[in-house]
């Protein structure tokens, strides 16, 4: 069925509209509450699709680094799709069992650090706005393999509960949350393991965090220079993985392949939407890429990952708030 959907993305006759949104409805498991509802998300649905044709077409024509394809957030708006995320695959894999003792004293040209195994895999926040905790978690995990070649899952609903008791899930994200969130870890000794303080999605609740399960310790945080891509490539290519908040939009939303540039993306901190991981860099066709991890499962992007533009004067404004964790 996704087939289906897929050979339609270019060029689709009109007279063929209802049958594509029919197929879409089917593939996602897609139902609405009354017919109103369904030709308002229909309406959003056929204008998303016509904006992935057009895409597609420059990707084809070599006008474009990036191709994006239909997913079952099509049919959202962009507030929702920033606010909420729908349920998705929690698998993802962790890459190869060889670990480094030290972190390089080099910067090399390219590393993915999912080649150490020290990546933990990609899971999906579903219908909360926490992509800071993800973020967090994923890169201290990240470290942890690296400096203490220990394999921990760690909890994202602890930090969801207790950084701050006014977060709500329906709230645009406060860029103040990723620096909160490392200082919170700092102070509080640890952060307990994901086994001991699960995911609960949409539910935010009173702090239950306890000192007898903590998976992890920080002695610290550190801030990448604002807006500096040379200094992220050496933390990232000599220390370890890095979060970062970006700005994103739909047609990040409906990333497929290639390497991701939108010369509309800006970098201030007025529309920064999204957390997330840089782990690694690279090159591909051409393009110098930063290999990022999401938190949307793995039907998003490549298994859960995409290639932004790296070298492109901070396109994204990947560089602007950048952190990683002292071990």
């Amino acid at each position: 069925m996704k087939l289906f959907l897929l050979c339609f993305l270019i060029l689709i006759p009109a007279f063929l509209a209802s049958e594509v949104w029919d197929s879409f409805k089917k593939t996602y498991n897609k139902s609405y509450a009354t017919l109103g509802e369904e030709n308002f998300r229909k309406q959003i649905f056929l204008e998303r699709l016509k904006i992935i044709e057009e895409q597609n077409h420059k990707f084809e024509r070599g006008l474009s680094s990036f191709s994006v394809t239909i997913n079952q957030f099509a049919d959202l708006t962009k507030e929702e799709l920033f606010k909420t995320k729908p349920d998705g695959s929690q698998g993802g894999k962790v890459g190869s069992s060889a670990r480094p003792s030290r972190p390089r004293e080099d910067v090399p040209d390219s590393i993915d650090w999912r080649d150490y195994g020290v990546i933990t895999p990609v899971v999906d926040q579903m219908f909360c706005e926490s992509c800071w905790a993800f973020a967090v978690v994923g890169t201290v995990e990240a470290h942890v393999g690296i400096y203490r070649q220990e394999d921990v899952r760690l909890s994202q609903q602890n930090l969801v509960d207790c950084v701050d008791i006014n977060f709500d899930c329906d709230q645009y994200l406060d860029i103040q949350m990723v620096d909160k969130t490392y200082q919170y870890i700092t102070d509080n000794n640890g952060i307990d393991t994901v086994e001991s303080y699960p995911y609960e999605s949409y539910n935010v609740g009173p702090c239950r965090f306890s000192s007898e399960t903590i998976g992890a310790k920080i002695a610290g945080y550190v801030n990448v220079t604002e807006g500096d891509e040379e200094e992220l490539k050496t933390v990232v290519g000599t220390i370890g993985p890095v979060t970062v908040v970006i700005t994103t939009d739909m047609m990040w939303g409906a990333y497929q392949n290639g390497v991701y540039y939108n010369e509309d993306c800006m970098n201030t901190t007025e529309i920064f939407n999204h957390v997330v991981v840089v782990v690694g860099y690279g090159n591909e066709n051409g393009e110098d890429f930063w290999l990022v991890k999401n938190s949307w499962g793995t039907w998003f992007g490549q298994e859960g990952y995409i290639k932004m533009a790296r070298n492109r004067d901070n396109n994204c404004g990947i560089a602007s708030i950048a952190r990683y964790p002292i071990m």
